[in-house]
Order: C-alpha cells, then sequence, then structure tokens
C-alpha cells in the first residue's frame, strides 16, 4: 500500500521552488539593501569591482545559511572570514592586478563588520518575504 504524502511534507519539487526563490529574493536584497555589501571607496576600479562582487556573493552565501537556519551559520568565526577576505584580495589581484592600499584597507574595515553585514540582508529577505 502506497503511503500518502500530508499537506504539511513538501515534496522535493516544492522545496527546490522555495530554494530558487529564496535565492533569488537573497540576491535582490543584498542589491537592495542599505549599505549591507557596498564599501566606501575612494575610487572604484575593476579592483574594487572585483571585491564588491566576491562579497556580495559570500554575505548572499552566508545570509542564505542564516536563513536556512543551517547550523554551518553558527560556525562562522572572524578567523574564517579574515582567510576568506585575504583569499578574495589574492584573487582579485590574479585576475585584475594589484590594487591601491586605501581599497585594501576599506575592504578590510568592512570585512570587521561582516556580521552585521550578513545580517542586515537577511533581516531585509525576511521583511520581503513577509510583506509577499
Amino acid at each position: 500500500m502506497r503511503r500518502s504524502r500530508s499537506r504539511r511534507e513538501p515534496t522535493h519539487k516544492a522545496r527546490h521552488g522555495r530554494c530558487a526563490v529564496l535565492a533569488s529574493m537573497i540576491v535582490l536584497a543584498a542589491a537592495t539593501a542599505p549599505g549591507a555589501a557596498s564599501v566606501r571607496w575612494d575610487t572604484r576600479g575593476t579592483f574594487e569591482a572585483c571585491l564588491e562582487q566576491r562579497l556580495n556573493d559570500w554575505i548572499n552565501a552566508k545570509a542564505a545559511l542564516v536563513l536556512n537556519e543551517d547550523p554551518a551559520a553558527a560556525e562562522i568565526d572572524d578567523m574564517d572570514v579574515a582567510l576568506w577576505a585575504v583569499a578574495a584580495l589574492q584573487g582579485c589581484e590574479e585576475e585584475v592586478g594589484r590594487g591601491n592600499q586605501t581599497s585594501e584597507q576599506r575592504f578590510s574595515q568592512h570585512m570587521a563588520h561582516w556580521r552585521e553585514h550578513i545580517y542586515s540582508v537577511a533581516q531585509s529577505v525576511r521583511q520581503r518575504v513577509r510583506a509577499d
């Protein structure tokens, strides 16, 4: 005898659909959240654009962990963030060339507030989801 699914138990397709909607909401919220991930650059060239893109991708991924109540969100610590920031700086240097010291300092200072940035995006998504 085949067991019927309760109405509360989502199908795989329904869960996938919700994840896709949530992911798009995160991207939208990150793009519109005030100051969530934007660094105040003195000048904005290709190096800064590279850093900002990596930063936005990272924040969106971490905000998704928070929104999905993934235990991995609680495992993020300052050392992980510092190592990621160094890797982002090095990756952008390799990709577009050396940036300037001021931009590197601004990026590092911005990353010091990583929790605020992640939770700002997560909160923005929650508010948008509730409004819908």
